[in-house]
């Protein structure tokens, strides 16, 4: 995608991405294709119609549009959108009224994550128009409570943890030497003296430092550990996830027809979707979009997700919104990172 979209980049003009914009923000307004009359019409553009054709199909030749049929007008694809989203969106300050929702549905649950949580994934909703969620990372807030290698064969260990979450698992490290039991034992010492009573978050981010002064650090157990900490020591299944109504999607042309909002609602309900849509992977500074293919489940084509990751303390909380990929992205933001900053911004206040 990456290369492609450099390709896009260089073969697309200023008049064409100021064409483009016109086209994606007409359509995400309307959900009706935009025809070169339109925008001569409706936008004043200071070029014949001629021109506004020659640039609308050369803006479809690149990716950037598609038609529904040979006479009608254009529609975005998903290459479209992502060029919009990353060269053309332009955000918005938050509106007063946007403001004052966050503040004060946030304000009033601050105090217990969960109803947060929920809070959080029912007013973005609200805000947007779209469909909230908010996703609880287990993984990172329950503690290691205990950790045991046993051997199995010469080249293989299996090391047994335990959380305090009852949850417990099982993993099979495959070695390229065989090690003594002796130093089986030691290691398995060492690891429970640095890392028990650690949450996850803290093991996956300091266990390197942890284990780096004392001096087995170099055997293949710690060294697969330390390269291996995300993969091994993640529970994410235990993952809790907030959900808001879905009435407002309806209101959505894309999912009027009720074989779609059959479809919808499936989806919707299946929490295994809500995870993957929520662990799109983002940093802490800014949102993240997932347009219509970029999206990880194949069934998730046509929409777009949105979302949002932040810590509260030890806790990693991630929301967003799903809805069309003729979704208004520069809203979509600006709601995400309002309700990041007032999310942040009472965390910070205790």
């Amino acid at each position: 995608m990456c290369s492609q979209m450099k390709h896009v980049n260089g073969q697309t003009s200023s008049r064409g991405r100021t064409i483009l914009k016109m086209v994606i923000e007409d359509f995400v307004r309307t959900a009706h294709p935009v025809a070169s009359k339109r925008l001569k019409d409706k936008y004043n553009i200071e070029l014949s119609s001629a021109s506004i054709r020659n640039t609308l199909h050369s803006l479809e030749e690149v990716g950037l549009l598609n038609h529904v049929h040979t006479s009608s007008g254009r529609i975005p694809t998903d290459i479209g959108y992502r060029y919009y989203v990353d060269e053309l969106l332009e955000l918005t300050e938050p509106t007063p009224s946007m403001k004052k929702i966050a503040m004060d549905e946030l304000l009033a649950a601050s105090s217990n994550i969960d109803r947060l949580l929920q809070i959080t994934a029912n007013s973005v909703a609200q805000v947007s128009n779209l469909f909230g969620f908010a996703l609880l990372s287990a993984e990172v807030r329950s503690e290691l409570t205990d950790l045991n290698l046993v051997k199995l064969s010469s080249g293989q260990i299996l090391m047994v943890v335990g959380f305090k979450s009852d949850k417990v698992r099982t993993i099979i490290l495959n070695l390229s030497m065989e090690i003594k039991d002796s130093l089986i034992d030691t290691i398995g010492s060492v690891l429970r003296e640095r890392l028990v009573g650690l949450n996850v978050l803290e093991i996956i981010e300091t266990i390197g430092d942890r284990l780096k002064d004392q001096r087995h650090f170099d055997n293949e157990i710690i060294q697969v550990l330390i390269q291996n900490a995300h993969e091994y020591f993640r529970i994410s299944e235990d993952d809790q996830i907030f959900v808001s109504g879905k009435d407002q999607l309806w209101e959505h042309p894309e999912f009027s027809d009720p074989s779609e909002m059959m479809t919808m609602m499936k989806m919707l309900d299946n929490s295994e979707t809500i995870k993957m849509s929520a662990k799109i992977p983002s940093d802490l500074s800014h949102s993240t979009i997932a347009i219509g293919s970029e999206n990880p489940a194949d069934f998730m084509e046509g929409c777009s997700v949105a979302a949002r990751s932040i810590n509260i303390g030890f806790d990693s909380i991630s929301f967003g919104i799903i809805g069309p990929k003729r979704m208004n992205y520069g809203e979509v933001v600006t709601v995400l990172d309002l309700y990041a900053d007032t999310i942040d911004g009472l965390n910070d206040d205790k």
